[in-house]
Order: C-alpha cells, then sequence, then structure tokens
C-alpha cells in the first residue's frame, strides 16, 4: 500500500518544488515562470501569497492517507487560487504545463490588485460543481458536466484545449482513466463533441443542447 509520505513524495518531487525559503521573499507583486509538474505550494506551508495564471493551467489537489490523489480544482489562464482560510495551506498546487503566474504576498499589504471576496465565491462555485459531479452516478454524466464547466470558463470561444490529461480528470471525479476514455469517446461518437488533436485535448461542442441535457 502507498503511504502519505511515498504519494508526496512522487506527486511533488522536492527538487521540482518552490522552497518555502523563496516564497517567503516575494515581492508585492512577482512574476513565477513554473514548468509542468512543477509544485507551487504544499500542504502545511505558510500560505504567504495568492496567485493569478497568467498562461498555461494549474491543479490543485489534496493527498490521502491511503496515496491516492484527490484533485480539487483546475486554474486557467486570469483564474486565481491560493487563497486560505487559515495561515497554512491545506493542499498542493501544481503546473500542469509551462505557466506563468503571478504571486501577490498578502502580508504586511493594506490592498491588493483583486477582490479576495470574488476569489472566495469562485472557489465556492467550482467546489460546488464538482461535488454535483461527483453525485452523479454515471461516468458519462460526470465527464458532460466536466467538459460543460470548462467551456463556461472560456465564454465565446467554440473550441478550447483541455490542458490536464486524462488521468487528472479521473483524480478530479472520482472515476478511472478507463471511464473517463470511454465516457469522451461516446460523448464523440454521439455527435455532442468533436475531438482532436495532441491526445485528443482539443474540444469542440457540436451539440450544446444535448451536452446540457445530461449535465442537468
Amino acid at each position: 500500500m502507498t503511504t502519505l509520505n511515498q504519494a508526496v513524495d512522487r506527486h511533488l518531487p522536492a527538487s521540482r518544488a518552490m522552497d518555502f525559503t523563496e516564497q517567503r521573499k516575494l515581492n508585492s507583486s512577482t512574476t513565477l515562470e513554473v514548468r509542468a509538474g512543477q509544485g507551487i505550494y504544499r500542504e502545511g506551508q505558510r500560505a504567504a501569497a495568492i496567485y493569478q495564471v497568467q498562461s498555461g493551467a494549474v491543479r490543485v489537489y489534496r493527498l490521502m492517507q491511503n496515496g491516492h490523489r484527490h484533485i480539487l480544482s483546475f486554474y486557467g489562464p486570469n483564474e486565481w487560487f491560493g487563497l486560505q482560510d487559515g495561515p497554512f495551506h491545506d493542499d498542493f498546487a501544481e503546473a500542469i504545463c509551462q505557466s506563468n503566474l503571478r504571486a501577490f504576498s498578502i502580508s504586511g499589504l493594506s490592498t491588493l490588485p483583486v477582490n479576495l471576496l470574488g476569489i472566495a465565491l469562485n472557489s465556492l462555485a467550482y467546489a460546488n460543481s464538482r461535488q454535483l459531479m461527483i453525485v452523479r452516478q454515471s461516468a458519462l454524466e460526470r465527464v458532460a458536466i466536466f467538459v460543460k464547466e470548462m467551456a463556461d470558463r472560456r465564454p465565446g470561444v467554440s473550441e478550447f484545449e483541455l490542458m490536464m490529461s486524462r488521468a487528472d480528470i479521473a483524480d478530479y471525479l472520482g472515476l478511472t482513466v478507463e471511464s473517463v476514455a470511454r465516457a469522451f469517446t461516446k460523448l464523440r461518437t454521439s455527435g455532442i463533441i468533436r475531438l482532436h488533436g495532441r491526445g485528443q485535448r482539443y474540444v469542440r461542442i457540436v451539440n450544446p443542447e444535448a451536452l446540457a441535457a445530461l449535465s442537468m
């Protein structure tokens, strides 16, 4: 059985994670370039900053005692993450791909260039959306809700890229990778979405009404 410490070593190798002493030296606003798989912060680390994705994508997750990774949310361009209700992080954040971030120190500042309540409400909305996915018994419905959520984050865009892997999506929806792959295939063969590109990650919604019906 995989232990929690082994899972931490596997998912967030120390050599690739941002060191806490480096984070404490953040200016009021700092630009960060992070590689695919590089850690941004980890559970138990002091919450010294909040972050905005400039480009790329980030996953935020927790590790269970059995070593299973439980993805809480994904964040893309212009979205904020890292806000905590206490002095320490209770989760992990990691770059999905090569990404650029803006980090804003939350210590000693009287004002921030963002509405913290807005960030909190967005995080709550993402959590509620994820809860809706998890309570669905059908893998097809869960994946349909996920696709609709990703599309809703990009209003006016007819086609978008899913930066995350099928394994990431599985850990987000509480499914196996095989179930996620089958659900995407079903959505494609049913004419609801079109998939193409590297790893079939580019998504075009062909039948938004049918997707919405599966997501209700």
